[in-house]
């Protein structure tokens, strides 16, 4: 342990008095005086949320819950909160009927009343609580004022078959495949819904990312309002679906953004394409690239090597989606 802490730079610096020789502490010189046992960083006496007098401000550290709620499972099904005015909004738009309870505050009670006619129809709890209670229910301070209790299951496996349906009604695809940032994923899934893109499929890897309160939160409703299904082995998967959709992988190496119809197949026109992401720091495997038909990159002025993902998939989305059709 102290070897590998040897070469860590966060580490070298631990103990360094500017005054001594060399940089580091004397060991000699007095040490300053610690707090108790246990009490960490977070309990000096003047924290950074508390007000002038140093007595904490609502919302601040004092007011974060100690640990996440635990998550009932039921089964395949478990409950989840979901965050934020639009992330709720577009839950009851989307799917009424898996929201169990609701929780918001005050500022947030006027905005809801038909929602709480849904609920009391429905014979389902809602109440308005403080900034504390809703921290504690969903986990974070970043609750947005209004938290809905929402029954969740597993996704669907997407198969070939039924993306040979989904390609004669028309329907493009998003593919994720190693996307391991619960923002980039909720970003990509707020792109998806807002391009009109139904179809979010994701790898059911270790690596990628999957639905979580920050994802959502991101989200702003994008997550309930697409279709979510995971992939089992998405090389394979693009490889039979090629029958169905012009599979378009991002590359920085690809071609710089070009036209659909000048480097579309003539065997291919005609098809909605199924536009492939890769993890945010080393982009598409090399398996999924060779199952790709294109590949394609952005071009940019070379200051920096590439942009973040949910930007790289709304200007493909724009191109191939909206603008090729």
């Amino acid at each position: 342990m102290k070897d590998d802490q040897k070469g860590n730079p966060w580490k070298s610096s631990a103990g360094r008095d500017s005054k001594s020789e060399g940089g580091y502490r004397n060991p000699r010189s007095p040490r300053r005086p610690r707090g108790p046992r246990g009490s960490g960083r977070d309990d000096r006496r003047f924290r950074r949320d508390d007000g002038p007098d140093g007595s904490p401000r609502q919302g601040g550290f004092e007011d974060a819950p100690k640990k996440r709620p635990v998550i009932r499972r039921e089964g395949d099904q478990w409950l989840e909160p979901v965050c934020g005015f639009h992330a709720v909004g577009s839950l009851f738009y989307a799917k009424p009927f898996i929201v169990e309870r609701l929780f918001f505050d005050a500022e947030s009670a006027p905005m809801l009343g038909d929602i709480c006619k849904f609920l009391a129809k429905e014979k389902k709890p809602y109440r308005q609580v403080d900034a504390v209670e809703l921290a504690k229910v969903s986990g974070t301070r970043h609750h947005g004022g209004v938290v809905a209790i929402a029954r969740r299951r597993l996704p669907e496996v997407a198969t070939p078959k039924a993306a040979e349906f989904w390609a004669k009604e028309g329907m493009p695809l998003l593919i994720l495949d190693g996307v391991a940032n619960t923002h980039n994923f909720g970003g990509l899934a707020r792109t998806a819904a807002f391009y009109g893109v139904e179809k979010l499929l994701i790898a059911d890897s270790k690596r990628q990312a999957r639905p979580s309160e920050s994802a959502y939160r991101v989200a702003r409703g994008g997550l309930d309002l697409v279709d979510l299904r995971l992939v089992d082995n998405v090389p394979s998967f693009l490889k039979a679906v090629r029958t169905s959709h012009l599979t378009i992988g991002l590359d920085i190496e690809g071609l710089p953004l070009p036209e659909l119809a000048a480097i579309c197949p003539e065997e291919q026109e005609g098809k909605p394409v199924a536009i492939v992401i890769g993890n945010e720091e080393t982009g598409l495997g090399e398996g999924t690239k060779e199952a790709c038909d294109l590949l394609v990159g952005i071009p940019g002025s070379g200051a920096i090597d590439r942009l973040n993902v949910v930007a790289e998939a709304a200007l493909l989305l724009q191109r191939y989606v909206v603008e090729a059709y």
